[in-house]
């Protein structure tokens, strides 16, 4: 399934670039947390003009990863019950929604150009690939990092590309970056630029979790749609993380 069309794919830039340029210390904390939750992380800064836009590296891993192409984090952290709400506007419960499934979530936003709609469209790809008992095992949450903008219903359309099962999250923008932090994915406020476009940092993994409701793998911003067909059943098989196979 091809990504929807933006307002264009922006130039990846180096840390040395603008977007590596303009992280304030907030952000160092930040992405101090992230690292304690995994050996890798994408920050990716969009720009809806297709401006000022970049992803950067900040470690690459150690390489074990449990038979995974996702990167298995040293600390296995809960799933958080996130306590936002849904497009309908109704309580959200993350933990109580996903019981029992392997879940999928990101936080990105409906106008990002590249990262976020190339992101969805590689997880529905490989879902129509996997065999329907896995795909059922499975639920793909998206929270908006971008909340004035991604209203219920805006959200709501913007999934249904992808797939009508995808959940979309919303709720305060400090409430969402709480929790996304917490989970060791940095956010920044969206910022209106000079020429009018919105800037969105956000954090680009995917995170799944296992069926025990903890962190069970992260898959970074350019995991290829066959990693996920390979990854998901062996995620489904796996009673309660990877203690527990089988």
């Amino acid at each position: 399934m091809a990504a929807p069309s933006g307002p264009g794919r922006s130039p990846r830039r180096t840390p040395g670039g603008a977007a590596g340029r303009r992280r304030p210390t907030r952000l160092l904390g930040a992405l101090g947390s992230a690292l304690a939750v995994s050996s890798m992380l994408l920050l990716t800064a969009c720009a809806g003009s297709g401006t000022n836009n970049g992803v950067t590296v900040v470690d690459a891993g150690d390489g074990d990863n449990d038979g995974l192409h996702g990167t298995v984090p040293a600390q296995r952290l809960a799933k958080p019950a996130l306590n936002l709400t849904d497009t309908d506007g109704r309580p959200f419960d993350l933990r109580e929604r996903t019981k029992g499934k392997i879940t999928l979530l990101f936080f990105g936003y409906t106008n990002c150009p590249d990262v976020c709609p190339t992101t969805m469209a590689d997880i529905s790809s490989a879902l129509t690939e996997v065999k329907p008992d896995v795909r059922q095992q499975i639920t793909v949450v998206f929270v908006t990092s971008d909340p004035d903008r991604d209203t219920g219903p805006v959200l709501s359309r913007w999934l249904r590309q992808f797939d009508a099962t995808f959940i979309g999250v919303r709720g305060p923008f400090d409430r969402i970056r709480t929790e996304a932090e917490a989970l060791g994915v940095p956010l920044e406020k969206p910022e209106v630029q000079a020429d009018g476009s919105v800037l969105v940092t956000h954090g680009s993994q995917v995170i799944a979790f296992s069926r025990d409701d903890r962190i069970r793998a992260l898959y970074l911003a350019g995991t290829g749609v066959q990693a996920y067909i390979d990854d998901l059943p062996k995620l489904t098989a796996e009673r309660s993380g990877p203690e527990a196979r089988g």
